[in-house]
């Protein structure tokens, strides 16, 4: 299983790095979104790198705060009626991760 949350963090870090290199304008227009957008990306690259090490517990911890965060994200962009395919793939790959460490032993 870790390997699943390892290639699910490295898969969800690689969408929202492609997101970030797509608008860079976000860092002058939106800079908050974009800040957020790298903190997300920050917590990505945690989670593959906490599987890697076999860090249990930091892994859980990091996967279970960004599947928070993407379910919010889905929520919201649900509720003003834009969630596109992205949005659907950052929730199910949060959700992938923090299945995988919680089933890692």
């Amino acid at each position: 299983m870790r390997r699943l949350t390892q290639v699910a963090a490295l898969a969800g870090a690689v969408d929202t790095a492609a997101f970030l290199a797509s608008r860079r304008q976000l860092f002058s227009d939106a800079p908050q979104r974009a800040y957020g957008s790298l903190a997300v990306l920050g917590l990505w690259v945690g989670i593959a790198a906490a599987a890697r090490r076999e860090a249990r517990g930091l892994c859980v911890g990091l996967a279970a705060v960004n599947a928070a965060g993407q379910a919010a994200m889905l929520g919201v962009h649900l509720r003003h009626g834009i969630a596109g395919p992205r949005v659907w793939t950052g929730a199910a790959l949060g959700g992938v991760a923090l299945g995988g460490a919680l089933a890692s032993r």
